[in-house]
């Protein structure tokens, strides 16, 4: 076997978030014979617990706030990405982050390393450090065209960039999975419908409106129950006062909120309906998982969410904060169950055909063997690159 491409992955979060599932799948499937990942991460949590289960020791650097500098905190970090550059023979940087991008991008040009940007969030309303750096990196990689309408403004920043939507792995999240563990753990019966929500609990995921749209649907649906799958990380008062809407609203008896949950193919496999409420988001992972699953969408339209879930094909898009409209979507799929099926057989024929994990690592890796110049390797290493396909 020739030799190996370092990669050094750069990642400040140690939550387990979209980004986070996005970066665990691709070292699931990662072309190793031809790439050997490295991790330098800020500080020990989930998401580090799930890369030393496949075998991946992170480094640890502090990746300081760029918003009230510390000369010598910088400093110190440019170091040891140098150093940690040197010492594994990096050959290529993938940043994850705003947090470590800029840090990353210095201590590249210094190896004179090529170095990719991974956008995945839509500024709006603060100061937008990447999209103001963005010069420094060799390519930006966006999960959305709306992520990626971010840089266009900047005609030469356009031509780096390449807009990678994110992928599924069809093997984990397959319409042959049911969902009865999860309503036998609950108590829900199989007449009782259930329309859930998943993912993290922050201000701009929308769950007032979901909760709202709640509210309205019981009204029509007496059996009807309504799962909010998910955690407020660091914010626990942020769960507490959702749950306190819910007994306001009434919904209380008919509401469960599970926290945080690892088996969310079998959470998608007990739901009749999946609704993303969210105010805005660049590109929603459940999007794509419920997708596979076979379960009719109701989303919000903001973000990268239209380049997802086609409206009136694959689910229903509604205004943001209109709980109304999102409830008579939901009741519209419970009443009619062939449209819903419809939705959902349709949805898993576009994953299968757009949103693959596959397809995502393979356009990835692209990116990479382009600023590694594939045309420099030797015959030997371009053989057995195309051969690993």
């Amino acid at each position: 076997m020739g030799t190996k491409f370092n990669i050094l992955y750069l990642h400040n979060e140690s939550i387990m978030g979209g980004a986070e599932v996005s970066l665990l799948n691709l070292m699931k499937v990662l072309n190793k014979k031809l790439f050997r990942p490295h991790f330098t991460c800020s500080k020990e949590g989930p998401f580090i617990d799930e890369l030393r289960k496949m075998e991946i020791y992170p480094d640890f650097v502090q990746f300081p706030s760029i918003k009230w500098p510390n000369p010598v905190k910088i400093c110190n970090t440019i170091r040891n990405l140098i150093h940690i550059i040197e010492k594994k023979h990096i050959n290529l940087i993938h940043s994850n982050q705003p947090r470590s991008n800029l840090f990353g991008a210095i201590a590249a040009k210094i190896k004179n390393v090529p170095i990719v940007w991974h956008e995945r969030c839509l500024e709006s309303g603060r100061f937008d450090s990447d999209n103001f750096f963005s010069f420094l990196p060799d390519k930006i990689i966006c999960n959305s065209d709306a992520v990626r309408s971010r840089f266009t403004k900047r005609k030469k920043i356009g031509a780096k960039i390449r807009t990678i939507i994110n992928g599924v792995d069809l093997t984990e999240f397959s319409p042959e999975l049911n969902g009865n563990v999860i309503r036998s753990e609950f108590k829900i019966d199989e007449d009782e419908p259930i329309i859930g929500t998943v993912g993290r609990i922050d201000p701009e995921k929308g769950y007032e409106y979901f909760l709202e749209s709640a509210r309205i649907v019981s009204q029509d649906f007496k059996n009807v129950r309504f799962l909010v799958v998910g955690e407020a990380f660091n914010n626990p008062s942020l769960e507490e006062s959702l749950y306190e809407m819910s007994v306001e609203k009434g919904i209380d008896k008919k509401t469960i909120f599970t926290g945080f949950r690892r088996d969310i193919p079998q959470i998608l496999a007990s739901m009749d309906v999946v609704v993303l409420p969210s105010e805005i988001d660049a590109c929603s992972r459940v999007l794509f998982e419920s997708m596979a699953m076979k379960k009719p969408v109701v989303a919000t339209n903001v973000g990268g969410t239209p380049e997802i879930v086609q409206d009136g094909i694959t689910g229903l898009l509604v205004k943001p904060r209109d709980s109304s409209s999102m409830a008579k979507c939901i009741m519209k799929l419970l009443h009619n169950k062939y449209l819903a099926e419809q939705y959902g057989n349709a949805g898993r024929k576009r994953v299968e055909e757009m949103f693959t994990i596959e397809r995502n690592i393979e356009e990835t890796e692209k990116v990479y063997l382009e600023l590694l110049d594939i045309n420099r390797l030797s015959e030997n290493k371009q053989e057995q690159y195309f051969l690993s396909f």
